[in-house]
């Protein structure tokens, strides 16, 4: 009888781990990058990827990260694991450092969302995914108890990235344009708009390129956007040049207040890439059958795709170009050596 019921709790451990396992299926086969700064004003950037191991009943973690105190030199961080414990129905894991380190402790999850529970330096500590869709969760570290953060440390969202065939040019900080991709290797109508999203993926990359916090305050009227505000609207602008190659809804109003300057730049480019990317893997895609939608509460409407070449990705070249000549008179002019002809930046 005890040996009926320790194989009946076994297996339901089991299901309940293979439940959880599957929070992380979101997660795999894509690199998952965030910037931000930590509460003491130090750099944080970390680029990691998920994977199954041993017949998928374990997931292995690699990061990339800063080496150095100096934040300086990026590179190979960390190599984890995490792992159903049967016996105890938890969910462990385990964190091996470059430094020598390791950190271990449970991962619980609610819903979509994972966290992470381990002690650092004394104190509890939790790094929570909060899932906010398939290619975006937004990441906290900091004193979460009884489902409350008593404090966080650090703030940013992590965006993953489908590994692909195509080559972005990503640059050290995970940006994507930093030199246009080549191009595809046929001409269709997809592969055309896809060339025209990379085309202006490369200019915004450069126009946006060291913006200083006086650039970005910069009007040039006093009835004229700043050039932030300029930034939102570009955001917004590629938000729905992605959302119709990806087939999603537009949500309005946009709530973008809670970004960093440096995540909306690098949405903004990620919204493009993948843009790109869904044209460039679908060269026979019939444009006829996208559609721009916005919803608004309970309205949604629609247009044709007709719409997304003299609207979106004409406002949207239309505004980086804005940007280009309001930076030059903020006396922040574009850098040096950007040929928008070839697509390349000569150093």
């Amino acid at each position: 009888m005890k040996t009926t019921q320790l194989i009946i709790l076994l297996v339901t451990a089991s299901i309940g781990g293979q439940a959880q396992m599957e929070v992380f299926e979101p997660l795999l086969d894509k690199v998952w990058s965030a910037q931000g700064t930590w509460g003491d004003g130090s750099k944080f950037r970390q680029d990691i990827s998920f994977a199954y191991g041993l017949d998928s009943t374990v997931i292995l973690t690699n990061s990339m990260g800063y080496v150095d105190e100096e934040q300086t030199q990026y590179g190979e961080r960390n190599h984890g694991l995490r792992r159903m414990d049967v016996p105890s129905g938890k969910m462990l894991f385990w964190e091996f450092d470059v430094f020598g380190g390791l950190t271990t402790g449970e991962v619980t999850t609610v819903g979509r969302d994972i966290y992470y529970h381990y002690e650092y330096g004394g104190s509890l500590v939790t790094d929570a995914w909060l899932y906010q869709s398939d290619d975006e969760y937004r990441f906290v570290v900091g004193s979460y108890v009884d489902g409350k953060w008593n404090a966080k440390y650090l703030e940013t969202t992590m965006y993953g990235i489908t590994k692909r065939n195509t080559d972005y040019h990503l640059d050290a900080d995970g940006n994507p344009y930093y030199e246009i991709p080549d191009a595809p290797e046929h001409y269709t109508a997809a592969t055309s708009v896809a060339r025209m999203i990379d085309g202006l993926g490369f200019r915004y990359y450069w126009a946006t390129e060291g913006l200083r916090p006086e650039d970005l305050s910069y009007r040039p009227s006093e009835t004229s956007r700043t050039s932030a505000e300029t930034l939102d609207h570009l955001y917004g602008l590629c938000e729905v040049v992605y959302n119709t190659a990806a087939g999603k809804d537009n949500i309005r109003p946009l709530e973008i207040s809670g970004l960093s300057w440096e995540e909306k730049r690098k949405a903004t480019l990620y919204f493009l890439m993948e843009a790109s990317d869904i044209l460039r893997s679908n060269p026979d895609l019939n444009l006829e059958g996208l559609e721009i939608v916005f919803s608004r509460g309970d309205r949604r409407s629609s247009f044709p795709f007709w719409h997304q070449l003299n609207g979106p990705l004409a406002d949207a070249l239309w505004h980086t170009g804005q940007i280009v000549s309001q930076r030059r008179a903020s006396g922040n002019p574009l850098p040096s050596g950007v040929s928008v002809f070839m697509g390349t930046k000569r150093d």
